[in-house]
């Protein structure tokens, strides 16, 4: 689905002309909680990102392009770098952070909530190579679509939890029906990320065939 058809599918249930121009903001932000949620293989980068780094510093800005999950690092010359849980792990190998050497050996992401940044130990005049997982690009265009994601997901979870997420301010105006209740569309987006029994594949089960991993059965398992 495009923008513009999601759009129209909450305009048909959401009867408030008011709430329109909201809608794009609101299934832009439910994409990148889809995106934080899943590892989508979409957004997996297959090339590193180039990311200089100076003695001048020890923690630095993450490219806007980061989402989550940096899975692998080398330095450069191509050695690997241990990836820490979090900065915590560098504060106890250099508390004060001012050692400096000739490359870096261990990394950490710190996320603030409002920007990502990278640590790493020792501080080096090096050139790190990152592999992580990007944001999905912005819906703006009406014929823009969520190409992270496969078409048949965009109505079922995109569009399912936008509802869900924003049913305080839509309630009022969805007509009376099984879609005037949180339920029904707790269990749409259910169905949409596990499935059911004799019907589409789930979410879940398309990214565990995408990861050659054990593929699940419709189910009635918790929403996540």
């Amino acid at each position: 689905m495009t923008l513009a058809e999601m759009e129209q599918a909450l305009d048909l249930l959401v009867r408030d002309s008011s709430l329109r121009p909201q809608f794009a903001r609101m299934l832009n932000d439910i994409l990148l909680e889809v995106a934080a949620d899943f590892d989508l293989p979409a957004l997996r980068r297959r090339t590193p990102l180039s990311f200089p780094v100076t003695t001048s510093a020890w923690l630095w800005p993450l490219p806007e392009t980061f989402h989550k999950n940096l899975f692998r690092c080398v330095d450069g010359a191509w050695s690997p770098v241990t990836i820490c849980r979090g900065i915590d792990d560098l504060d106890q190998l250099d508390l004060d952070h001012d050692e400096v050497g000739a490359q870096v050996t261990h990394v950490a992401v710190m996320d603030t909530g409002m920007d990502k940044s990278l640590g790493v130990f020792p501080k080096a005049n090096d050139t790190l190579q990152l592999w992580f997982y990007e944001k999905p690009a912005r819906l703006v265009k009406p014929d823009n679509a969520p190409r992270c994601l496969p078409a048949e997901f965009h109505d079922r979870v995109l569009v399912s939890k936008c509802v869900i997420k924003n049913f305080q301010y839509f309630t009022d105006f969805i007509e009376d029906g099984p879609q005037k209740s949180l339920a029904y569309w707790e269990g749409q987006y259910s169905k949409g990320l596990y499935g059911s029994r004799g019907g589409d594949i789930g979410l879940i089960n398309f990214l565990a065939k995408a990861r050659g991993g054990p593929r699940r059965h419709g189910g009635r398992d918790p929403l996540p």
